[in-house]
């Protein structure tokens, strides 16, 4: 018998036009496990229609079509008779044919031991609880988890255990801020380990979204380096920039001197992550700071720094997490910050989210639908840019967005310089 399965096997082989005649009845089986069901070429090709001519003893044309127990019993009227049709589908393909129901039993087998297994090695609080939700498939990670599994279950279940590991060491151990590849090194002696690109790292990155109670990033570099630090790690301390000017950076006790010395000279200041590391507190001597999105227009500002009554700092586009570090800290000394940014659907995103996180201390700067007419470009509107506009709720912004909205323009910073320089100047 085991003979006749392999002719019937090379003889399909030797006939093209039955390969996705035999696909679709292999997806009978999957679905039903046995031959069940109608198969359905729409398209079918003169080849597929000759060739379930051959079998069947009667015309065909496209599109193909006929019960896939008809399948079975034409089979049997060949000198193929006596072969098991399933048994003569797996050989074609190669694979053991299971019904959807059996596979997904056996993931969910398989998931369930990965799950028990990380739930024994769990050491923190945190892992425990989000290995806990994962089990009742409400946990951050959970499809990826599951969609992970069922093409790799061991490579899986040793990520898994390596993002738990990270996290118990970063609750356990961790008393500081620290980089994610000496926290990957530290967990997992692999300091690539949790790299965002790769499986585990992704897992991690939904630990953390579970331990801040906040929505998983995703690919967003911005928002998953805002969750990091938040979480207490350095994605990266030297790219994450923000420039500043006039500021008071001190240490525990003191003004730092490198940071004096550049406010005392009226000059620019661009801080890293890592600079603000070992900045313990961030003041201004006017009580106020400016905040502006563009760095042409900070550039163009600080021309006259040296008669500014109150710092200004860039953000250069949306803020990182630098930006995002230095703007805590002066909001942690209660500083007013003034904030201008362009009017489009990025710029005026980013100053909702601004207003969310400092709600009682950010306030508007030249951003109201008077200095739209004044800095409205011709450049039309993207769809994109509409769609962040849409998501801008932030009450005290929405004069302007239904400004821009009906406007249909972006505009820019650059055309308020005058009055930008006007107000660093004047007395507040």
């Amino acid at each position: 018998m085991k003979e006749q399965v392999r002719e019937c096997v090379e003889y399909f082989q030797t006939c093209p036009g039955y390969h996705r005649i035999l696909i679709a009845l292999r997806q009978k089986y999957e679905r039903f496990g046995r031959a069940a069901g109608t198969v359905q070429l729409p398209d079918a090709s003169d080849a597929e229609c000759e060739a379930a001519r051959r079998l069947f003893g009667r015309p065909f044309s496209a599109p193909v079509r006929f019960q896939a127990s008809q399948f079975e019993t034409a089979l049997q009227q060949t000198r193929f008779q006596g072969v098991c049709p399933k048994e003569v589908l797996e050989a074609y393909f190669g694979v053991e044919i299971k019904t959807n129901r059996e596979v997904q039993e056996t993931q969910n087998r398989r998931l369930a031991s990965i799950l028990d297994q990380a739930a024994k090695n769990a050491r923190s609080e945190t892992s425990a609880q989000w290995v806990h939700a994962l089990e009742e498939r409400r946990g951050s990670g959970y499809s990826l988890l599951r969609r992970e599994a069922a093409k790799d279950p061991e490579s899986t279940q040793t990520d898994l255990l390596r993002a738990c590991q990270s996290m118990d060491w970063l609750e356990l151990q961790s008393k500081e801020p620290i980089r994610l590849a000496v926290l990957s090194a530290a967990a997992t002696s692999d300091p690539h380990a949790l790299d965002s690109g790769t499986r585990c790292g992704k897992l991690f990155q939904h630990l953390l979204s579970f331990r801040s109670g906040l929505s998983n990033p995703g690919t967003n570099v911005e928002q998953r380096d805002h969750l990091y630090y938040q979480n207490g790690i350095l994605c990266d301390s030297i790219s994450s920039l923000v420039t500043q000017i006039g500021l008071i950076l001190s240490t525990e006790t003191v003004e730092h001197p490198a940071y004096c010395l550049f406010r005392q000279r009226h000059e620019i200041c661009t801080l890293s992550l890592a600079n603000l590391a070992h900045v313990r507190g961030a003041v201004s001597p006017s009580g106020r700071v400016y905040i502006v999105e563009n760095e042409m227009v900070f550039s163009q500002l600080c021309d006259r720094a040296a008669q500014f009554h109150s710092p200004l700092i860039c953000t250069s586009g949306q803020p990182s997490v630098a930006a995002v570090r230095l703007l805590d800290l002066l909001a942690a000394s209660g500083t007013l910050l003034f904030y201008s940014g362009d009017f489009d659907g990025k710029g005026l995103s980013i100053t909702g989210q601004l207003c969310a996180r400092y709600p009682h201390l950010l306030k508007l700067w030249h951003m109201a639908p008077e200095d739209y007419e004044r800095c409205r470009s011709d450049e039309v509107l993207s769809d994109a840019s509409l769609s962040l506009l849409r998501g801008c709720d932030a009450a005290a912004l929405e004069p302007t967005v239904r400004a821009v909205r009906q406007g249909g323009c972006a505009g820019y910073q650059e055309l308020l310089i005058p009055q930008l320089e006007a107000d660093l100047i004047a007395a507040p």
